[in-house]
């Protein structure tokens, strides 16, 4: 694996405040899905779910349950028809007003942050939404399903319809 591809997939990491200090368990992770891919969205998607219980750590109540946000089956189709994939790049390619829209829902629903919160989508649309939300919800986290552990909880705040 190219260390650039490497490079790119803990900038992709960081960038969303994911901590890389368990070294081993993302290479590991890189090792294992840099045999299905050289892609660094899916790659890095790869990477989080190894990494689930780091990730919903800062997320968990006091009872160890993650308070969360849900997204709706029908919002979260018309994310994904606007992804697309191929060997070496994710993008959206989902229609400016349809992008629009879906931001705006997403703040109906959560309405003003003043801590950390998450929403919770598909493993596929994720990284998507996570493009569409980090500008004007920094504080919101996008978590997929599978990074999720087992043992954990989710508490309901709502859907995003």
């Amino acid at each position: 694996m190219p260390l650039s591809l490497v490079q790119r997939v803990l900038q992709n990491l960081l960038r969303e405040r994911v901590s890389i200090r368990d070294a081993l368990t993302v290479l590991e992770a890189l090792a294992e899905g840099g045999v299905a891919t050289k892609n660094p969205t899916l790659l890095t998607e790869f990477v989080r779910q190894s990494l689930s219980r780091t990730l919903v750590k800062p997320y968990l109540n006091d009872k160890g349950e993650l308070p969360a946000f849900l997204l709706d089956a029908t919002l979260e189709r018309q994310i994904q028809s606007g992804v697309e994939h191929n060997e070496q790049v994710s993008r959206l390619t989902l229609a400016p007003d349809a992008v629009r829209d879906t931001l705006e829902k997403v703040k109906a629903k959560v309405g003003e942050l003043h801590g950390p919160a998450a929403l919770l989508c598909g493993a596929t649309v994720r990284f998507a939404l996570r493009q569409i939300l980090e500008a004007d919800l920094p504080l919101l986290a996008t978590l997929s399903h599978a990074e999720i552990p087992p043992h954990i909880q989710v508490v309901s705040l709502g859907t995003v319809k």
